[in-house]
């Protein structure tokens, strides 16, 4: 239980017969960010089941308009992008974003946010900036903000209900996207995820890699299943010609014209693990709830842990730097027997 250092004033606006309304404002999101944070989402929603959840993404696009809207459906009200809010002192010679909301929540600890932030009619601020000096709610003193992005939208969720949250880490996929995924991936087998792609080039772990590992799976005796985004499709002939028992499931013609995030992560549940790089589609197979093995070059395998599943991290540091292709498949093949290997035996 998080203890609440605030007056009884600024309790009493916490209240759920009178509050309607709470924003929550981001930079911007991308996938891997969004699916972190989301069972959080999910809490803070469900502590306000009455309230409308505004999502404003300040400078950049939010996956919750594009390819997680399926996912933010019926939890998230109303989604704002690209909204040129909370992310420049230009602001301040302009009207702040319309409305007034009962709670607004700034997830960044940037004190240049919150003080634009502040701007828009609300009752109660929370932000994490300058260690909460300008949130009307702050944590117990000598509490310190979490340093993983699931763990900081969670804290800022069990603030602004005044308690601990019951989070779920797991997404509802839809009993139809779930006997699809049954279809495309049938009882029987043993299935190994991979998840290739990354938007910047240093966080990929080598396409040759990947193919020898999924090579080393088929002969024992596992069904290599690829997860192909829409930047990776230019790989599947090369990773079929390779590697002809790999499946590509998202391309097939009964998957095309109902592709979805949710199908994405009905198929991830449906594999006996993954394997990815630090990227949006390593957190769709995370999502799927399996044991996920996450490639880490430059960036942090604490900070964006997923909430969803047991990862294992393997990291180009273990090898003396911070280049992808530094991680051995040797390294990357016992951690899926450590994992699997067992379980068949």
């Amino acid at each position: 239980m998080i203890a609440l250092a605030q007056t009884w004033w600024k309790r009493n606006l916490i209240n759920l017969t009178e509050q309607r309304s709470i924003l929550v404002h981001v930079t911007g999101d991308r996938i891997g960010d969004a699916l972190i944070k989301w069972p959080a989402i999910v809490a803070l929603k469900n502590a306000f089941p009455a309230h409308r959840l505004v999502w404003l993404a300040g400078l950049r696009k939010s996956v919750f308009n594009g390819t997680l809207a399926s996912v933010a459906a019926g939890v998230i009200d109303e989604v704002h992008d690209l909204a040129g809010v909370g992310v420049s002192w230009g602001e301040l010679v302009r009207p702040p974003f319309p409305g007034r909301f009962d709670i607004l929540i700034s997830t960044e600890p940037k004190i240049r946010n919150a003080i634009l932030l502040r701007r828009i009619a609300h009752s109660v601020f929370i932000s994490p900036a300058a260690n909460f000096l300008l949130s009307d709610i702050k944590p117990t003193p000598g509490t310190k903000f979490p340093s993983s992005t699931f763990d900081q939208m969670r804290y800022l969720a069990n603030l602004a209900a005044g308690r601990e949250l019951r989070v779920e880490p797991t997404i509802a996929v839809g009993a139809g996207n779930e006997k699809l995924a049954h279809e495309l991936l049938p009882e029987g087998f043993v299935y190994v995820g991979f998840a290739p792609g990354a938007g910047a080039a240093r966080k990929r772990w080598p396409k040759a890699r990947y193919i020898e590992l999924a090579r080393n799976q088929v002969i024992n005796g596992r069904i290599p299943v690829f997860f192909l985004g829409p930047n990776e499709l230019s790989m599947r002939e090369e990773i079929a010609r390779a590697v002809p028992k790999a499946l590509f499931p998202e391309q097939e013609p009964l998957a095309t014209k109902k592709r979805s995030a949710l199908l994405s992560i009905a198929l991830a549940q449906r594999i006996a693990l993954g394997v990815a790089n630090d990227a949006g589609g390593g957190h769709l197979l995370a999502a799927g709830g399996r044991p996920l093995i996450t490639l880490f070059g430059h960036t942090s395998e604490h900070k964006f842990k997923p909430p969803y599943c047991k990862q294992i991290a393997i990291t180009a540091q273990e090898f003396g730097g911070t280049e992808m292709k530094l991680i051995p498949v040797s390294r990357v093949a016992s951690a899926i027997e450590a994992v699997i290997g067992g379980e068949e035996r």
